[in-house]
Formats: C-alpha cells, structure tokens, sequence
C-alpha cells in the first residue's frame, strides 16, 4: 500500500517533505500541510486559493458555526471582493521596533488574450512593506519605512507592548517627537454641525443668504476633515507570524449632490464663455458642488440667468443669445462602481445630447461582444512573470460628440462677442487626441478594429488638420492648460475619480 493510498484526500501533513509525488493520479487533489491548503496542478504541489483546513470545513458546513472574533477570517484576495482580507507572515523586530508584512495578493477580473476575453485570478508578486511601530499607552502607532516620521496612524484595540492581537484603525494621528495626536471627522459630521448653528439639518433648509454663509464656512473647515466616501477602516490581525489585513471602506450617509446647476461643470461652462474658449467642460464635473465658481464666473463674464431650478437653466449672454442646460438624469452607484448621465446643452441654433453611461467590468460584461465598448486596459504581472492585459472599465457614451457639439456652440458665442480664439486649431486637438487615445486602446486588437473604431475620429482630424500628420502633432503637443485638465478628467480618471 503506498503512503497516498494510506491517506484519503483532503486529510493533513505535519510537514510539506511529507507529500506524496503530485502523480497524474493526483491532479486536482487538495490535502493540507499545517492547516494549509496544497493542490496538485501539472505535477506540482501548489499552494491553494482555500487558506486553510477550517476554511474547507465551513464551506462544507454550509457557513453555520461559530466564527468568534478570534478565529481565522474568510480568506478573500480577489480585488472585488467585499470587506476582504490580505493574508500573508509578517517578521517583527522587537529590537529596532521594525515589523513587516508579507502579504499575498491576487486580483480577479477580466483578461484579454488577442481577441478573446476570460475572467479569472491571476496572483500577484507577494506585498512587502515596512514600519516603525511604537506603543503609546494601548495605542499602536505606525509609521511609514524603518525610522519615526514626523506622524504616524493610530491603531486601537490591542494592549500596550504586544503586537499580538486585533488592531483597528482611527482617524487619528500621532507626532511623536511633539507628544501629541490628532483626530479627524468625517465631514458629513462637520457639516451637521455647521447646520445645527442655524437650526436646520440639510442644506434645502437653508435661504440663500445662509446658505452662502454656510458654503463659506464649510470650505474653511473641509481641510480638517476626511471625505466620507474616501474613509476606509483598517482591521489588522497579528497572531505571531501570521497577519490578515482587512480593509472596509466606511458606510457614508452624506447625501449625494443633486443642485446640478451649482456645480463645476455650469461653473467651467461660464469660466469657458468668459475667456471665449471653444473647449468644453468635463461631463464628469456635473456630480461636483462649485456654487462659488458659478457665482463668481457669472459675474465676470456678464451672464444674465433667465430660469432657474436644481436641473435646468436658462441664461442670456451676448445681449440676447439664450443657451440652456437641462439635466435628465445622473445616477452614480459607488458601491457597484457604474455612472449614468443624461444631459442637453442647446442655443437657439444647436441642441447637444449627452448618453453616458460608465461602468466597471463585471463577469457578465467579459465576452468579445464588448469589445467596441471597454475603454481602459491595465497591464497586469503576476507572480510568475507573465504580463497579462486587463480589461477595468466600459462605457456606452457619444461624449465625444457631446463636447464637439458644445464646443462649436461656445465657438459661435466667440465670434460673437469678437472674443475668438481658436477656429480649427481646437477641432485639430480635439479630434487628433481622441484618435491616438483610440487608437492605443485598440492598437492590440488589429488595424480592422482601429479602422472600425478611430475612422471617425481620423477623418475629423484629417478635415480640420487639412491632411497634416505634422500639424496633427504640433497642435495636439500646444493643447492649453485647461484642455490638458479636462483630457486628464475625462480620459485618464474617468470613472476612477467619479466614484473615488
């Protein structure tokens, strides 16, 4: 009888020189080293996505049991995963107050391999980091690299002197070579109490007097606080040379902003008129509060507002040219990652329809079908040294039409108050850079799809650059200040920076 034969799968090992040879027999049998898990693929013994033995076991229980603070959390390493947890040893240095972690990391997502599309996990190069650690009172503190740092992230829960334990973290810092910390609030928690002083609880409640008192004395003590959809919790868990990092992004009650005539992009658009630029605002400035700029712009450049709600307006410039803004829809879920926005800009000569709607890839998304709709790729290396492509984002969008649509309106409105800047020369940027962001997107995939994809944005370029691939360049490397920050809004952000 062999030693595989005396054991059943799944059963334990005291140590890995334990293990039978990973025998054709054998591929795809799991069994345990020390609680951890090993699976035979290709003739080796690899170590499983299943953390543990326990693990393996409650999976089998259906989830039913005990799972007390102190025993092992559900394992988790996949990036879209909820309120998972980065596993991984970690080596203390009592002597110089030096701990590191080495984590595992893996993420899953879809992978593109010439045209063809699959989801899956791909584990990464282990995480290694460094910090000083000090204990004040039952307070561990960490700073970042191998020495003090001016301030350092407090931790709670533990007991002086002892890394063991769990951890969690606060909104406090501490500096160590002052003695003292530091406590951030949420801001939707400085926000109520600006409210309270005026007896209300929402800014609706407001006149616009105290409103504009209360928008003024917010921005003063915004720096002091965290935003709460940036806030993430951090549990870590030190059992002697084993470490799990769980982080959890903090559940936000603040209201989304919906006063969309307040925000940056009708505060960009009167910044656009009063210079007499032919560029337009990012779409994606609609979901930010800047009613300090569209006050302010508005005077500058003159702008008289006939109407007046939180989804439309309607206002005069040029003595008599009447533009309006009309919102029908914004709709952004943080916690799926997807945006809708639906918007119209017109003149009394030109109306511009905005359809955007952007999201994250999920499984169902991943198949070929989409191939004309993923808009960003990331390079992805995993442990083994293979580059693998990942498609993050996809979107179902005529922006690019939209912000040409626009721009030819503010256009007209330059020419009409002898404020013009530009002519061809924008639509030779505009349109050359949205043909090498098309074309890098799809340069992997063949010259059909750039073809099928880019044409458009080729034969704009072509009438407006007048066939010059020189001029193309010139004017695409002379893009202005303000042209360079909405390319970086709208095309390097994107999402990203909607639902940050």
């Amino acid at each position: 009888m062999t030693e595989w034969e005396d054991k059943t799968p799944g059963q334990s090992y005291e140590s890995f020189s334990d293990l039978p040879e990973c025998a054709a027999k054998l591929e795809g049998e799991k069994v345990y080293v020390e609680e951890t898990a090993y699976k035979c693929e290709d003739g080796e013994w690899v170590k499983s996505k299943e953390s543990s033995k326990k693990e393996h076991s409650n999976e089998d229980n259906d989830g039913e049991g005990d799972n007390d603070d102190e025993g092992e959390p559900d394992s988790g390493s996949s990036a879209g995963s909820d309120n998972s947890g980065q596993h991984g040893r970690v080596v203390i240095d009592e002597s110089k107050s030096i701990i590191k972690p080495y984590l595992e990391k893996s993420v899953e997502g879809c992978f593109m391999s010439g045209l063809d599309f699959s989801w899956k996990t791909v584990d990464l190069d282990v995480e290694q980091s460094t910090f000083k650690y000090e204990f004040v009172d039952d307070t561990l503190v960490l700073h970042s690299g191998n020495s003090l740092t001016e301030y350092g992230s407090m931790y709670v829960g533990g007991k002086n002197g002892n890394l063991n334990g769990t951890w969690q973290s606060t909104l406090c810092i501490y500096n160590s070579s002052a003695g003292k910390s530091t406590c951030y609030k949420p801001c939707s928690e400085v926000k109520k109490k600006i409210l309270w002083k005026y007896g209300v609880s929402s800014e609706d409640e407001l006149d616009d007097e105290d409103l504009e008192d209360y928008r003024q004395e917010y921005s003063v003590k915004r720096n002091t606080c965290h935003d709460d959809d940036e806030i993430v919790d951090v549990t870590l868990k030190i059992s002697g040379d084993d470490i799990t990092v769980i982080t959890t992004p903090r559940e936000t009650e603040e209201k989304e902003f919906t006063d969309y005539m307040n925000s940056e992009y009708i505060s960009d658009l009167y910044e656009l008129i009063y210079e007499g630029s032919h560029y337009a605002p990012s779409v994606y400035g609609i979901i930010n509060e800047d009613a300090n700029g569209v006050k302010e712009y508005r005077r500058l450049a003159d702008i008289k507002e006939r109407s007046r709600t939180k989804t439309a307006l309607t206002f005069e410039v040029n003595e008599g040219t009447l533009l309006s803004v009309t919102v029908n829809k914004v709709n952004v879920d943080r916690k799926n990652e997807k945006a809708e926005i639906s918007m119209t800009v017109a003149s009394d000569e030109s109306s511009c329809k905005l359809n955007h709607i952007e999201s994250r890839v999920n499984k169902g998304d991943c198949k070929s079908d989409n191939l004309g709709k993923f808009n960003e790729t990331s390079k992805i290396e995993s442990a083994d040294g293979t580059v693998y492509k990942m498609v993050t984002y996809m979107e179902d969008s005529n922006k690019g039409d939209f912000d040409a649509c626009v721009g030819k309106i503010l256009e007209g409105l330059a020419k009409g108050n002898g404020n013009e800047s530009g002519g061809d020369d924008y639509y030779c940027s505009e349109y050359s850079s949205s043909y090498y962001d098309c074309v890098n997107t799809f340069a992997d995939y063949g010259d059909s799809y750039v073809e099928e994809y880019c044409g458009v944005y080729r034969s704009y370029m072509d009438e407006y650059c007048v066939g010059s691939l020189t001029k193309t360049a010139a004017s695409t490397n002379k893009l202005s200040k303000r042209k360079f920050k909405q390319l970086q809004r709208a095309h390097i952000n994107g999402l990203e920076t909607l639902l940050k």
